[in-house]
């Protein structure tokens, strides 16, 4: 008996993110990368040779095209997702696009309907808002902990993290970063999906923003003078929502101070201090009062062990979508909502 075919995935884009996904879904090893699409030949030239693919295109509407092929992850940057999603979801494609997945905020009422369209197809479109905390062992403590009563009901919700260095020091060749047609924004839009994702989730995603109030600033560090900075480097918003939640969320690269991710959670029982990345500290600080009213803090620490990378949980995440064994772990109806939060607070 043959062995069943392994579902074949193409990269369409040729930055880091997709040297990134490549090597997840190689490690995974129940899927393979048969395509990727980049924008000149000396690149596509360099990745079929470093990661042995065997089609090439600089086209990616060839990739779409044969119809061997099952999926596709859109690493473009994000004014190019929304076309490139609708051509995969046109050709019958699985589709995983990179965030944040639209730069205009009028796009995302166009994605409710490709989500249609590939659900009546038998396949899936999904994003990637839960890959630094919904897949993580964090998650799913602080999850259980807050269910269990422990806390009490949340009511407020405090978040920053600030850091000096800009994404485009982190990666040179992402001059789009900078330019806000293309990006839909700076630190707030791109880091922003994880964190709402993970807040707003580990409360069921229930708050419905009622009102916010907000401030960005840029042009707070020099560039090189072909660059226009256009995005927000420093930005916070003081947000309301219906369930009675306040939450004070503040972000920024290239912010003359340094500010640790953290975040605290405030419940009417205790409260909790944490960094929810997968590779900070994996120690919890829980703060209340015991039955004499007497004031305690203890350390709770977070099993950590066993736990693959961000970037390969959420490749196997795909691989579980694409077999049908899992659902979209942050459905696009939630993207959406926390994509309109980031959007009113950067527009």
């Amino acid at each position: 008996m043959s062995k069943p075919k392994k579902p074949s995935i193409g990269i369409i884009g040729d930055g880091m993110i997709g040297d990134v996904h490549i090597t997840g879904i190689k490690k995974d090893k129940r899927a393979e990368v048969t395509w990727i699409s980049t924008r000149t030949q000396k690149t596509l030239d360099e990745k079929l040779a470093k990661h042995k693919v065997l089609h090439g295109t600089l086209d990616y509407k060839e990739m779409l095209a044969d119809s061997s092929l099952d999926a596709v992850i859109i690493c473009t940057p994000p004014y190019l997702h929304l076309p490139m999603t609708i051509d995969a979801v046109h050709a019958g494609k699985h589709v995983l696009i990179e965030k944040p997945i639209v730069s205009d905020p009028k796009d995302l009422k166009k994605i409710p309907e490709l989500v249609e369209e590939n659900k009546k197809s038998g396949k899936i479109i999904m994003e990637p808002s839960f890959r630094h905390g919904r897949q993580g062992p964090k998650y799913q403590f602080l999850k259980s902990f807050i269910d269990s009563g422990k806390l009490g009901k949340i009511y407020h919700i405090h978040h920053n993290h600030l850091i000096r260095r800009t994404y485009i020091e982190y990666n040179p060749r992402a001059a789009w970063s900078l330019d806000k047609k293309k990006s839909g924004g700076g630190p707030i839009l791109d880091q922003g999906v994880y964190d709402l994702s993970f807040h707003l989730g580990l409360l069921d995603d229930k708050p419905q923003l009622k009102d916010i109030r907000f401030f960005t600033r840029n042009e707070l560090k020099k560039f090189k003078k072909e660059y226009c900075n256009e995005v927000e480097e420093h930005g916070a918003a003081f947000m309301e929502f219906t369930t009675g939640l306040t939450y004070y969320y503040e972000r920024g690269e290239g912010v003359q101070c340094e500010i640790e991710n953290e975040t605290r959670l405030f419940g009417t029982k205790g409260s909790l201090k944490f960094g929810f990345y997968t590779w900070q500290s994996n120690k919890i600080e829980h703060f209340y009062s015991d039955d004499q009213g007497k004031e305690k803090r203890e350390i709770l620490k977070v099993d950590m062990s066993g736990y693959d990378h961000d970037n390969l949980a959420l490749s196997r995440h795909f691989v579980d979508c694409i077999l049908g064994i899992a659902q979209p772990m942050t459905s696009m109806e939630i993207a959406i909502k926390n994509l309109e939060i980031l959007f009113r607070i950067v527009s």
